[in-house]
C-alpha cells in the first residue's frame, strides 16, 4: 500500500492527539470480568438490552432457566455452564 502524506495544521493535530489520549485512557480503564453463572433478572435484562418484563416473559416461555431466591428471580447467565 503506498504511503500518503497529509498536511494538518498544528491546532488540528493537537486536537487529534488529545482525542487519541482520551480514547487511550478509556481503553486502559476497561476491566473485563467473567459473567457470573447466575444473576438477578434485572441485571440480565440490562446486559441483554431488554426490559426486566421481557426477561420474565422469556422465563415464562421456557427460553431461559431461572431460579427464585426469596423475592429475587435469578437467571442462568451462561446457559451451558
Amino acid at each position: 500500500m503506498p504511503k500518503i502524506m497529509v498536511a494538518v495544521d498544528s491546532d488540528a493535530l493537537a486536537e487529534i492527539h488529545a482525542k487519541l489520549d482520551a480514547l487511550s485512557a478509556k481503553i486502559d480503564a476497561v476491566r473485563v470480568a467473567p459473567v457470573p453463572e447466575w444473576m438477578p433478572a434485572g441485571e440480565y435484562a440490562k446486559l441483554a438490552g431488554v426490559t426486566r418484563r421481557t426477561v420474565m416473559n422469556w422465563i415464562a416461555a421456557g427460553r431461559i432457566e431461572s431460579s427464585r431466591h426469596g423475592a429475587t428471580v435469578m437467571v442462568r447467565a451462561n446457559p451451558g455452564a
